[in-house]
């Protein structure tokens, strides 16, 4: 691999002294080598073979009968 990078966890500990992994956010532009894939100005155009305006259900992601939920966390 051309590029290796160090993984490092961020940890962060709470009142009661549990440890919980933290998970930052960054820019488009902070991630290195982004440019060299190119962008088309194009967005999806279709999942799982929906296209247009969709929702997507439990079954999309195999979840179906399982008593994992899943919830709307936000629009882009």
């Amino acid at each position: 691999m051309a590029h290796e990078v160090e993984v490092k966890k961020v940890m962060e500990t709470d009142e009661s002294g549990v440890q919980r992994q933290v998970f930052p956010e960054t820019h488009v532009s902070a991630i290195l080598g982004l440019e060299k894939f190119g962008s088309s100005g194009v967005g999806v155009t279709s999942i799982n073979g929906k296209t247009g305006d969709i929702t997507l259900t439990a079954k999309d992601f195999g979840v179906a009968e399982s008593k994992i939920t899943i919830e709307k966390v936000g629009v882009v």
